[in-house]
């Protein structure tokens, strides 16, 4: 497969019939036809997939997940639910609080299969979401899928998902040399990134700057740098040059925010998909302390069951557990180089970027090839293409004809 270094961009709004027709008239008649179309999460492939299998019914339609969508919501809501639990059995207000129950349920959860205690309309909107999304993955034709814990729940037989169609593409690194780091004596102090429009980052800088004093105690000359997008004006008043904590909200070169601390901190109890900031940490041959949530898909194996010397860093599942980890990690010389050395292995073998663009070419080229017969083999894909369960193309209509 050959990659266009040229990219061309076209602003179209949702339901707009005429104008999608015509900037696809114009690409082919400049490129000739459209081969392949890559829809950006689940709501892109709902707006947009109908217009392409329309005008491009010979293109192969590709869903990017980016992450599973609904697991991650999913899992924000059980959390709620459980803080909201513990608050009432407490008689307390609410607090972002991190056991090891909590983080066992929020591994286990299925979006499919969970019950929730209560039918809130955060709930109906958490299983919307998984049924929306899991249509859209069977309508595609290829389905790109970030982490390997993802792909194992989506080939569960209930879901009736075809194989073929999921493909690993999670990162893509260029190789990284450990010398090319900065050693543990050149760096000091803790490190924590992430945007904040994002409510698993937003939920890590409540439960950190909740449990940093304990850190400090144990190192008071520690201090805690926070870097990240969109800060609001509640994490923007978590700054406290007293007890070290200092929020810098964006930062424009994320290098030398990383190469110069010691250890990441990301104290995550809910998310899915693989971690940027743990990735990019690697990069820059720093280890992390984080949780099961954390380190998902980015191991060997799909075990549960960490040892330090088969991880970038230490993964726990409760408070006790990570003020721990952060001390220790911080300040043992041998186990810090050591999680440096194994996180820069992982990133090389897991994310590296020839040998996962070539996954992702070789699938391009079978689908391409087979596809015909792909498409009549996947019978529930053409059960929801059917006309009676085009419900998003036919809203889309309406919006258009109320608009006019």
């Amino acid at each position: 497969m050959t990659r266009l270094a040229n990219v061309h961009w076209h602003h179209i709004k949702p339901n707009r019939t005429d104008d999608m027709t015509n900037v696809l008239q114009h690409i082919q008649s400049r490129n000739g036809p459209i081969s392949t179309v890559v829809f950006d999460r689940f709501y892109a492939e709902e707006a947009y997939s109908f217009r392409i299998r329309e005008q491009c019914p010979n293109a192969l339609r590709i869903l990017d997940m980016q992450d599973f969508h609904s697991l991650r919501i999913g899992r924000q809501q059980l959390v709620k639910e459980i803080d909201q639990r513990e608050a009432n059995k407490n008689h307390t207000n609410k607090q972002t609080k991190m056991t090891s129950e909590l983080i066992e349920q929020v591994m286990k959860f299925d979006p499919s299969l969970y019950e929730w205690v209560e039918d809130l309309p955060q709930h109906k909107k958490a299983h919307s979401t998984f049924l929306r999304e899991l249509a859209s993955i069977h309508r595609s034709d290829l389905v790109l899928v970030c982490s390997n814990s993802e792909m194992k729940m989506l080939k569960q037989p209930s879901w009736n998902v075809e194989s073929s169609k999921l493909i690993p593409a999670s990162f893509f690194q260029m190789r990284v040399e450990q010398e090319s780091t900065m050693s543990y004596d050149e760096r000091c102090d803790f490190v924590s990134i992430g945007g904040f429009k994002h409510p698993p980052n937003v939920d890590s800088i409540r439960l950190l700057r909740r449990i940093w004093p304990r850190i400090r105690s144990l190192l008071p000359d520690a201090r805690m740098h926070v870097y990240g997008a969109y800060p609001t004006n509640e994490i923007r008043s978590m700054h406290d040059e007293r007890l070290g904590f200092y929020v810098h909200g964006h930062v424009e070169d994320i290098k030398e925010a990383l190469l110069q601390r010691r250890v990441l901190l990301a104290p995550l109890r809910f998310g899915a998909g693989i971690k940027g900031k743990i990735i990019d940490s690697w990069c820059y041959g720093l280890p992390v302390v984080t949780t099961p949530i954390g380190a998902e898909g980015m191991m060997m194996t799909d075990t549960l069951a960490f040892n330090e010397n088969d991880w970038g860093g230490c993964v726990v599942s409760n408070e006790d557990e990570f003020v721990k980890a952060a001390v220790d990690l911080y300040t043992t010389k041998d186990l810090w180089e050591c999680s440096q050395s194994k996180g820069i292995e992982l990133l090389n073998a897991l994310f590296n970027k020839e040998q996962n663009l070539q996954l992702i070419d070789d699938a391009l080229d079978d689908a391409k090839m087979n596809m015909r017969q792909r498409r009549k083999r996947d019978v529930t894909g053409q059960l929801l293409w059917h006309q009676i369960n085009h419900s998003t193309e036919y809203f889309s209509k309406w919006i258009e004809l109320k608009e006019a």
